[in-house]
């Protein structure tokens, strides 16, 4: 009786402990996207802050390469809008931003 007892919460454990996510899963980075001169572009997940999910209104930071940008996400005429800190805008789709347009996607389908 005592075994089955111990098997069983054994057991529980072992599936609440295969279940729980790791510490570290929501905040690694992801990748969004290659820039023109060829180097991969990662979100910082745990950088998003979203103001507005109706319209989608969110800042976020991208690394690449060692460095550091910050974009925000705005809607402008009804379609979604990016500016970063190295002065880059315009609209997400159809601006040719590969990376701007990842990063929305990602956000928009995970948060």
């Amino acid at each position: 009786m005592v075994k089955k007892l111990l098997a069983a919460c054994c057991m529980a454990f072992a599936l609440f402990a295969a279940a729980a996510p790791s510490p570290t899963a929501e905040a690694r980075d992801y990748y969004v996207g290659t820039y023109s001169d060829g180097t991969a572009a990662y979100i910082v997940t745990e950088s998003v802050n979203i103001s507005s999910y109706s319209p989608y209104t969110f800042t976020c930071t991208v690394h690449y390469a060692g460095n550091y940008i910050y974009y925000s996400f705005y809607p402008v005429n009804g379609n979604p809008y990016y500016r970063n800190s190295e002065g880059y805008h315009a609209y997400v789709f159809g601006s040719g931003s590969p990376v701007a347009e990842g990063i929305y996607r990602f956000v928009v389908h995970n948060y």
